[in-house]
């Protein structure tokens, strides 16, 4: 269990006196394991927003170098406490310990690019041929940071560096799911000396982060989740016009197979992007477009993978770790379970029978199911939602027109994915393809950070982060100057001729 030290407020521990609730999170994979367990408070939200006003002018004064300095001690922290870090990831959110450790290791590759390639997008531009003419890019102030369940750490990571090394200071409310490692993280900002206020961290459920996107003195709000939840906070902060809001809110994803494809390539990349982190990925597959010339042999390679995926306790078995933990959540167990006896009123054939996984222990598992579709419903429970599952549906199509058609039939716009040895048929796909990342041979999952991520329609709201991230921690000022002093001549010449 991790010992609960409160919130991280002003540069110290706070704990909570007068709470509104206790927070228990358990162990996914092992459900009678209680691994954090604490009180929260609202209370909280308007001292650490008040704490990092009070600490912005500083932090912003001190320049690029004085923060990139700090955000290195940081990094140098986070190194250290990597394998901490990660049996906490996999602890509360299920997921397997080499998987973890990936997103662990990620922390730190994210500092590396927000404080060089990323902070270039921000830099004091000077345009040629125009007299004392710049602008510079400007802290937003506070923002708040909301972290999801599924990347616990990268996800608000990637708000936080870029937030923090363009001046901002921070609040982040982690995932009532994931409380446990975000306390480590924060361990971790202490150790590296990071000023008192710069980055403050609340906990506790949705109603803390619903008083924290609200708060009045909250500059922008960094968002990573549902799109329900995302639509909640566009709501509730309408009036707000001072306020950013930077949403990611998840996808349906779809692969298209073209008759040319590798389809060892294919069925591979296809099971690795729909069966990674247990399906629970923004970008993961779910929707797959496959020509009917090769769906027979595409979908027979499909089901033998999805067959041979393991399953298991993330920390268990360290010389046969699985390829799949448990689900993160008990609601979204129950509703992936409920989802595979759902055929959408008989519109999905059954490919390959999911479920509940590894019965003999105590946990949220499932293994993957494959549909196969018979016509596009973009509102069905398979089809149009996000289960959040190892959950595929897959449509036979007969042209390249076709799949275009299928690929763009759904709400979402995040990740999509075309496999052909064609690179000019691929570029003629593309024009017709509404997202916002696309793939050649190779899998929806697995984005860089070095280049935008974020989607179109639920998807997102224009906002994409990765190397872009602090265009939208910033606001550009724009500046014309000359040099003091009046030249009467002045007066013979432009606007200035015409006064009296």
């Amino acid at each position: 269990m991790i010992e609960y030290k409160g919130n991280y407020i002003g540069g110290k521990w706070q704990p909570v006196r007068a709470h509104d609730g206790k927070l228990v999170r358990e162990n996914p994979c092992r459900v009678s394991e209680t691994v954090f367990e604490g009180p929260w408070s609202n209370a909280a939200v308007d001292e650490a927003v008040e704490a990092a006003q009070k600490a912005l002018p500083g932090w912003d004064r001190l320049g690029r170098p004085g923060r990139i300095a700090h955000l290195m001690r940081f990094q140098r922290a986070l190194a250290e406490r990597k394998e901490q870090l990660a049996r906490a990831i996999a602890q509360e959110v299920g997921k397997p310990l080499w998987e973890a450790r990936t997103e662990a290791g990620a922390l730190t590759a994210k500092i590396d690019i927000m404080c060089g390639e990323g902070l270039e997008l921000t830099d004091e531009v000077f345009p040629a041929g125009l007299a004392g003419g710049r602008w510079r890019y400007r802290p937003l102030g506070v923002l708040g940071v909301f972290g999801p369940f599924n990347f616990p750490l990268h996800l608000p990571n990637g708000h936080i560096i870029p937030g923090l090394a363009n001046g901002n200071t921070v609040v982040v409310k982690p995932s009532e799911m994931a409380p446990g490692c975000m306390q480590l993280y924060f361990e971790c900002a202490e150790e590296a000396g990071i000023p008192p206020g710069v980055l403050n961290l609340v906990q506790g459920p949705g109603e803390v982060g619903a008083k924290l996107a609200g708060h009045r003195g909250v500059n922008g709000v960094l968002f990573t989740g549902s799109w329900n939840t995302g639509m909640a906070i566009k709501r509730a902060t309408a009036e707000h016009h001072w306020k950013l809001l930077a949403l990611e809110m998840g996808g349906k994803n779809t692969s298209i197979i073209l008759e040319d494809a590798d389809l060892m390539q294919a069925t591979h990349e296809v099971a690795l992007a729909a069966y990674l982190t247990s399906g629970q990925r923004c970008s993961a597959t779910s929707r797959v477009v496959v020509r009917r010339e090769v769906a027979d042999d595409f979908i027979a390679g499909l089901r033998d993978i999805s067959e041979r995926i393991t399953v298991g306790d993330a920390l268990a078995a360290p010389d046969a770790p699985p390829f799949m933990g448990a689900l993160a959540s008990k609601a979204g167990y129950e509703a992936f379970l409920r989802a595979q006896l759902d055929t959408e009123a008989g519109n999905l054939s059954l490919l390959l029978e999911g479920g509940r996984a590894c019965e003999d222990l105590d946990g949220y598992f499932v293994k993957p199911s494959l549909w196969l579709a018979n016509s596009v419903d973009m509102h069905g429970s398979h089809q149009g939602q996000e289960l959040f599952g190892p959950d595929i549906v897959i449509y036979i199509v007969d042209s390249d027109a076709q799949a275009v058609e299928v690929a763009n039939a759904t709400e979402f716009g995040l990740a999509m994915s075309v496999f052909s040895a064609d690179e000019q048929r691929f570029e003629d796909l593309a024009y017709g393809l509404k997202t916002g990342i696309l793939n050649l041979n190779r899998s929806t999952c697995g984005a860089s950070s070095r280049l935008p991520f974020g989607g179109i329609n639920k998807s997102g709201n224009h906002r994409p982060s990765a190397v872009m991230a602090g265009l939208y921690c910033t606001y550009p000022q724009a500046q014309l100057r000359q040099e003091s002093g009046w030249d009467p001549a002045a007066l013979n010449s432009g606007a200035l001729q015409y006064l009296k």
